[in-house]
């Protein structure tokens, strides 16, 4: 069996964050988190998207998608897999999704690899995609609920309202939270 090392880096910003361009490049916030040593079948990408209060990587409203695009080196021992996870408040259409474009095409220019499929144009505005802030169990996204968040307190990733919560998501996220080798945030403004 292979072992694959993932490290996920997940790009967003918060609220009080510049508007300049100095919230992009090298030393953009983020949060690096690896995953050790594999990835059950059933890993939740969602444990992923509630780490935090999470605003749009390109502007300064809440995170309601996530884009996630793969570079790996599968020649090297152990094989690498590294997720970029883009925090978007809408993936389908607006500046935000041109600049998901813009991303995934420089991405994959630089790796090698196909275009990442991105979200399509919404042709249904009934799907509610919910706030990165809200319970990763209930989605309640009261601003109450959103800023009484706790931490699992294995993995201190994912954020719940309440221990019921916790409590009735654990069958769920007891997958992705054993193999949760480290998470942190990365900002260092210039």
């Amino acid at each position: 069996m292979t072992t694959v090392e993932l490290l996920v880096i997940m790009y967003g910003s918060w609220a009080n964050d510049p508007e300049g361009d100095e919230r992009f490049g090298r030393n953009q916030r983020r949060v690096e988190i690896t995953l050790n040593p594999i990835l059950p079948a059933d890993f939740a990408t969602t444990d992923v998207k509630h780490t935090s209060d999470w605003h749009c990587e390109f502007c300064t409203k809440p995170v309601q998608e996530t884009i996630w695009m793969n570079a790996s080196w599968l020649h090297l021992t152990p094989p690498r897999l590294v997720s970029y996870v883009h925090n978007v408040c809408d993936a389908g259409t607006g500046p935000c999704a041109e600049q998901v474009r813009q991303l995934n095409t420089y991405g994959a220019g630089m790796s090698g690899s196909p275009l990442v499929s991105v979200w399509p144009p919404k042709e249904n505005e009934e799907v509610q995609f919910l706030l990165s802030s809200s319970c990763a169990f209930c989605n309640n996204e009261t601003e109450e609920s959103c800023q009484s968040l706790q931490r699992c307190s294995k993995c201190r990733l994912i954020r719940y309202c309440s221990i019921g919560c916790q409590r009735k998501d654990w069958t769920r996220h007891k997958m992705c939270c054993k193999v949760v080798q480290e998470a942190k945030t990365k900002w260092y403004p210039e």
